[in-house]
């Protein structure tokens, strides 16, 4: 029966997935009966989430609960339930306030960056840390952002947490002061302000912000157009780094989930990120030792299809390999809690943002130069993986541990070839770049 329900998710995404679902009403439907999948595919718009042994999520238009009821299906309104649940979580200004005092209590080394505003106008924060916070330094540069789906709120508290802690012991924990001095981190708490405002998992407009990005198996261009303005900011923000290393943050169950989420052909790197979201998921007891995903890991598309999502969007259009991190099974567990989510997290964040350096990269001595590298793993095994463009003299790239021969075409018509190698396990002085 769970293999038949899979098959019929995946279908509901490829019918539905992406397109404009205005969210007006959200459920978690209780049982997992594959009729129940196949009516409400028949229905058209509706949204499939979190599917687990006991139940799944269902996100639709104005009619969905009506639909339910006239076919007795049980489900709980999921807004009700959100907003008991809600009760204690800090306001938007709150973690507003926790950021600015983040950044005051250590200014040398945090940055507190507007990248836009909501759809009601409240600010989308992103918050830079490195040791020369001011200075845009060749660096590997790594992101997490958190909460695009509103009521998916742990990660929020998680990386206000992690970006508190980093304030707070800069200087004296010698991990943490080695990743910041040879890094660029970026961390943006919330995506979806106002879904969390209304404890929703949409955005002001009713829009599925994991779901609004361009899809890589329809759309050729990656750049913003007509995407909402929360998705917008963090498209546009993201054209302006080269981040090569992100995750981001949901709720609903405990599991690292690799890419692709869009198909079901294996990722180029598959190996390297399965590798990479065990390294998450080996240091969270509960991630690792879950008893519905083997290793506390799991393919994207062979869970649930989705179109639209950042996951795959950041790694097509903008060489930034990315894994969705779902970090409690209650969407909004008692706050009370979050400090015990924080410890079974911490060390697992910590741990991913390291292996950004895992990489290598090139500077090119001239300013302004775009162009190509083609990648040429020579050792442990020999494959062509393929040419990646790159701006501003300067490329980056996640690789598993091995040696490379890079072929650099630059817009200035000249050609370079450098020999690297990649390790993992350690962090390097300013990132593994070489000079050219």
């Amino acid at each position: 029966m769970m293999k038949t329900l899979i098959a019929l998710l995946a279908l509901t995404f490829v019918v539905t997935g992406y397109s404009a679902v205005k969210i007006e009403e959200e459920v978690y439907i209780t049982g997992l009966g594959p009729e129940v999948v196949k009516d409400l595919i028949d229905t058209g718009s509706v949204e499939i989430d979190h599917v687990t042994s006991e139940g799944f999520e269902a996100y639709g238009s104005k009619g969905l609960k009506k639909h339910l009821d006239s076919k007795n299906i049980p489900y709980s309104d999921m807004v009700t339930v959100n907003k008991k649940m809600f009760a204690g979580y800090p306001t938007h200004e709150q973690i507003t306030n926790k950021l600015k005092a983040a950044q005051a209590k250590n200014p040398g080394i945090i940055k507190l960056i507007s990248i836009g505003k909501s759809v009601q106008g409240r600010e989308l924060w992103m918050v830079k840390i490195s040791d020369n916070v001011n200075v845009d330094e060749v660096e590997p540069e790594f992101k997490y952002i958190s909460s695009m789906h509103g009521d998916e709120i742990t990660g929020r508290e998680l990386t206000t947490f992690l970006i508190e802690e980093i304030a707070a012991k800069y200087g004296s924990d010698a991990e943490l002061t080695e990743l910041v001095n040879n890094t660029e981190i970026y961390i943006m708490p919330s995506m979806n302000p106002d879904g969390s405002f209304a404890k929703r998992r949409a955005n002001a407009n009713g829009s599925d912000l994991n779901r609004n990005f361009p899809d890589i198996t329809r759309d050729r261009v990656g750049t913003a157009s007509n995407q909402e303005v929360e998705t917008q900011a963090v498209m546009k923000f993201q054209a302006t780094r080269k981040f090569a290393l992100s995750a981001n943050f949901h709720g609903g169950t405990i599991v690292a989930n690799y890419p692709w989420d869009s198909k079901y052909d294996l990722h180029p790197l598959d190996d390297l990120v399965k590798e990479l979201s065990t390294v998450y998921s080996d240091l969270n007891p509960e991630m690792r030792n879950s008893s519905e995903f083997p290793g506390g890991i799991t393919n994207g598309a062979a869970w649930y299809v989705v179109k639209g999502g950042m996951q795959d969007w950041s790694y097509v259009f903008y060489n930034d390999l990315q894994i969705t991190l779902e970090v409690s099974h209650t969407k909004y567990p008692d706050y009370s809690d979050i400090p015990d989510f924080y410890k079974s997290n911490r060390n697992s964040m910590v741990e991913f943002m390291k292996h950004v350096h895992q990489g290598a990269g090139i500077k090119l001595s001239t300013p302004g130069l775009a162009g190509t590298v083609g990648i040429k793993q020579v050792s442990p095994v020999s494959r062509n993986l393929g040419d990646y463009a790159f701006t501003g003299s300067e490329f980056y790239k996640i690789l598993p541990e091995g040696s490379y021969v890079f072929t650099v075409k630059g817009s200035d018509g000249t050609a370079k070839t450098v020999e690297v190698r990649v390790e993992k396990g350690f962090v390097k002085a300013n990132g593994n770049y070489v000079t050219l």
